[in-house]
C-alpha cells in the first residue's frame, strides 16, 4: 500500500513541477551521462525504503555517487594524455601504453574518487519526500553538476551494457582526436595543419568549403546517432534539434554562451563554455591552415580512398609492412620537431643561390627524370634535390641540438624516380639508425619490403607501397637506382 502510495506521489510530482507532463521519476536502474564523462553510469541509491516491482530504488538528491568503479570517467585526463603524446613529449609503444594507463587511472579516479562529494542535484521539487527528512525524490528534470565544470544528466536511450560502451567509445574517440590537435597545435603552432602545396585561390576556398561541409556533415551524424537515437532514444524523424547543432556545430560554444549570459539557459557560465569557444575558433583557423596548403582536398581523398579499395581487392592492405609497426620509426612528417625542421631547409634552399638551391628548385618546377636517360649513373633531379634537403635538414638539426637517428633517410616508397613526386616529401621518410658491425636497419628495410632478392636494385613491392597522397608512380625503367 505504502509503495503504491509513493508510486502515485512520484508520477503527480512529475506532472506537476513544470506544469506540464514528461518527466519520469529517476531510479538506480538509469543511465546517466556528464558532459565531462566518457562513459554512462548508474547512479547508487543512498535510500531502500521505496523501490520499483523490479526492485530499483527511487534516487533523491543526496544520491551523486555511481555505482561503477570507473565513474563516468573524466574526459580531460584523456585529452590531456592524447596531447602529450600527439606533441611527441612521450614516444614509444611502451610509453603510449603506459601513458592511456595513466589517463584511464586518472579520470576514474577524478570522477568516482574526488568529484562525487562535490556534486549537487539542481531541479528537483521539496514537495516530495522519501523515508528520511529532505531526502527529496528526483525526476528526468533534474540535473547534476559537477565542480570540473559537467553537467549529469538522464540518459533515456541507454537502456543496456553494450549501449554503454558504444557511447564510451564514442565519447573517448572525440577525446583523444580533441588531445591530438591540441598536442599538434602546441609543438608545431598551425604548421601541424598545413601541408606543403601552394594552391591557387580558387582552389583554397574550395578546400574550405569542403573542409567544413565535411566537419558538419560528420557532426551532424555524430548528434543524430549518439545523442538523439543513442542517448536521448528518439525516432530518426525526432532528431531535428541535433540536426540543427551538428550544422552549427563551430557556432554552438558562442550560442551557449549567448543563451546562458542572457538567462535563455539558466546554466550558470563556466571554463567549459570559453574553452569551447577557443577550440572552435583555433579549428576554423586549422581549416584555414589546410585548405590555402594542400592540393585539392576532394581529389586527394577520392584517390586514396580508391588506393585502399583497390588493395582490399587485392587483399594487400593487411599484408603491407609498416616501418613504424616492423621497425620502430617514425617519419618526419609524424615527428612535428622534425617536419619543422624538414620545411625549413626547404625554405632555406629555395632562397638560396647554392647548387644545391638549384638543385630543389629544378626538382620543383617540374624537371623530372635522368640528366642523361643514357647515362645510368647520372643522379636524377629527384635525387639531387632530396639529398641537398637532406643535407640541409642535417646541418640545421646539429646546430639546434634536435635529436635523430644518423642513420640513412629511408623512402617508403623507392625508388624515388618513380615515385618522384614524393621525392622529398616528409610522409615519404624515415629517419634510420646508423649501421653497426652487427645490424643494418636501412639494408633490413629494403630487404623486408623489396620485390627481388636485391635489396636496393629491385623496387619497393606494391604490397608494402605506403598510399601516400595523390603520388603519381610511373613505370620503372633501367636507369632508376636507389
Amino acid at each position: 500500500m505504502i509503495n503504491l502510495e509513493v508510486k502515485f506521489i512520484i508520477k503527480l510530482n512529475s506532472m506537476s513541477e513544470s506544469g506540464q507532463t514528461g518527466y519520469v521519476a529517476l531510479t538506480s536502474d538509469m543511465y546517466f551521462t556528464c558532459s565531462s564523462g566518457l562513459a554512462p553510469a548508474k547512479m547508487y541509491p543512498t535510500q531502500t525504503n521505496h523501490g520499483t516491482k523490479d526492485k530499483f530504488y527511487y534516487l533523491v538528491k543526496d544520491d551523486t555517487a555511481t555505482q561503477q568503479m570507473g565513474d563516468f570517467c573524466c574526459r580531460w585526463t584523456v585529452v590531456i594524455a592524447a596531447a602529450i603524446a600527439a606533441a611527441g613529449i612521450v614516444t614509444g609503444g611502451a610509453a603510449l601504453v603506459v601513458l592511456a594507463a595513466v589517463a584511464v587511472a586518472a579520470s576514474a579516479a577524478l570522477c568516482g574518487g574526488l568529484a562525487a562529494p562535490f556534486r549537487k542535484w539542481v531541479g528537483y521539487s521539496t514537495l516530495n519526500a522519501y523515508g528520511r527528512r529532505d531526502a527529496y525524490s528526483l525526476t528526468s528534470k533534474c540535473q547534476m553538476t559537477c565542480i570540473i565544470g559537467g553537467t549529469i544528466t538522464y540518459a533515456e536511450g541507454i537502456t543496456s551494457t553494450w549501449q554503454a560502451m558504444i557511447y564510451t567509445a564514442r565519447n573517448t574517440g572525440w577525446a583523444v582526436l580533441e588531445g591530438a590537435m591540441l598536442g599538434k597545435l602546441g609543438s608545431a603552432g598551425f604548421g601541424a595543419f598545413a601541408g606543403t602545396a601552394t594552391p591557387t585561390m580558387s582552389t583554397a576556398l574550395l578546400n574550405f568549403a569542403f573542409l567544413n561541409v565535411s566537419a558538419r556533415g560528420i557532426a551532424v551524424v555524430d548528434q543524430v546517432g549518439f545523442e538523439g537515437i543513442l542517448r536521448n532514444g528518439k525516432n530518426l524523424s525526432e532528431t531535428g534539434d541535433e540536426v540543427i547543432s551538428g550544422l552549427t556545430m563551430f557556432e554552438q560554444p558562442f550560442i551557449q554562451i549567448y543563451q546562458k549570459a542572457t538567462g535563455a539557459n539558466p546554466q550558470p557560465l563556466n571554463w567549459q563554455d570559453f574553452y569551447y569557444a577557443g577550440l572552435s575558433l583555433v579549428g576554423q583557423r586549422a581549416m584555414v591552415e589546410s585548405a590555402k596548403t594542400n592540393p585539392n582536398m576532394a581529389v586527394g581523398i577520392y584517390k586514396q580512398g580508391a588506393q585502399t579499395v583497390n588493395a582490399l581487392k587485392n587483399g594487400k592492405l593487411f599484408e603491407r609492412v609498416t616501418l613504424e609497426a616492423r621497425f620502430g620509426l617514425q617519419s618526419l612528417y609524424d615527428n612535428p620537431v622534425w617536419r619543422a625542421l624538414w620545411e625549413q631547409a626547404k625554405e632555406n634552399l629555395r632562397n638560396s643561390d647554392t647548387r644545391a638551391g638549384e638543385h630543389l628548385r629544378n626538382y620543383e618546377n617540374g624537371r623530372r627524370g635522368k640528366i642523361d636517360p643514357n647515362d645510368n649513373k647520372s643522379p636524377s633531379y629527384e635525387r639531387k634535390a632530396f639529398d641537398a634537403v637532406r643535407d640541409e635538414f642535417k646541418k640545421i638539426a646539429r646546430r639546434d641540438n634536435v635529436e635523430f637517428p644518423e642513420g640513412p633517410i629511408h623512402h617508403n616508397n623507392w625508388p624515388i624516380e618513380k615515385y618522384s613526386d614524393h621525392a622529398t616529401d616528409p610522409k615519404n621518410l624515415y629517419p634510420t639508425e646508423p649501421k653497426t658491425a652487427t645490424t643494418d636497419q636501412h639494408r633490413d628495410i629494403h630487404r623486408t619490403t623489396s620485390t627481388g632478392p636485391h635489396p636496393y636494385n629491385t623496387p619497393v613491392s606494391p604490397k608494402h607501397e605506403k598510399p601516400l597522397y595523390e603520388y603519381k608512380p610511373r613505370p620503372i625503367d633501367d636507369n632508376d637506382n636507389d
